[in-house]
């Protein structure tokens, strides 16, 4: 390690001792000098660096505090689009609930209807039986010269406890022999009611209490099957006004 009396010997080889002295206390001041300089920069530069990452740290702050604006903006937005969709559930509750009550109501008024065409189909099905009943009797009376005795429903209960009713049924006689005529009214009979009305028929028969019975159907219209199947099986088809098809 190079000392103070080291150097001054070294300048005593060449100067005297008062100017070696003083070489040396220059030399000295220099060295502290250039040492308080450098270590001068080196804060510099530390005070520099410290400054740049205060600056970055200051950006990144910035930046957060903007991202954290941005999230509260996108929360309320979250809340409002929340609160949106409530009351869209809420207003589709509401709707779900007027539609099912329109449903029941157009359930009633569908039953009401049913209960309503029912009552008027049976209204009508109880009027052409009144209207048959007054009516059969005289189309008879005029076309086959029929003497009326009765002309009205009738039910026919078996042995088994099982029974069938007749919409019309009219006694009477023909030239003195007696006679039953098993009438069946529709509006507009087809081919499937007068075979069911057949099956009536032949079970009533032997609860008549007549050996000549015949059948009878009583409609306002009638197709062209529907008469030439009332004529093969030796029924009698009336109109309101006439025979249409058979006779006895």
């Amino acid at each position: 390690m190079v000392t103070r009396t080291s150097w001054t010997e070294k300048f005593q080889e060449v100067f005297t001792e008062p100017q070696a002295a003083m070489l040396v206390a220059a030399f000295q001041e220099s060295r502290e000098r250039l040492a308080t300089l450098e270590d001068f920069s080196q804060l510099k530069d530390s005070v520099n660096r410290v400054a740049v990452a205060q600056e970055q740290t200051e950006r990144e702050l910035r930046a957060l505090a903007e991202a954290q604006n941005e999230l509260a903006d996108a929360q309320k937005e979250m809340a409002v689009a929340h609160k949106e969709m409530a009351e869209a559930q809420k207003e589709m509750a509401e709707a779900h609930k007027e539609m099912a009550e329109a449903q029941n109501e157009t359930a009633w008024s569908m039953k009401d209807l049913r209960k309503q065409v029912g009552g008027l189909s049976q209204s009508v099905g109880y009027g052409l039986e009144a209207y048959a009943m007054e009516r059969i009797p005289k189309i008879l009376a005029k076309r086959l010269g029929l003497v009326e005795e009765s002309s009205g429903p009738e039910q026919f209960v078996y042995p088994d406890g099982t029974e069938d009713e007749v919409d019309v049924v009219v006694r009477g006689t023909i030239g003195g022999r007696g006679m039953v005529f098993l009438c069946e009214t529709k509006t507009n009979i087809t081919p499937q009611e007068i075979r069911d009305f057949m099956l009536i028929a032949d079970r009533v028969r032997p609860q008549v209490g007549c050996d000549d019975v015949h059948t009878l159907y009583f409609a306002y219209r009638a197709s062209a099957e529907s008469r030439k199947l009332v004529a093969d099986s030796g029924g009698i088809l009336l109109f309101p006004h006439d025979i249409v098809a058979g006779g006895v």
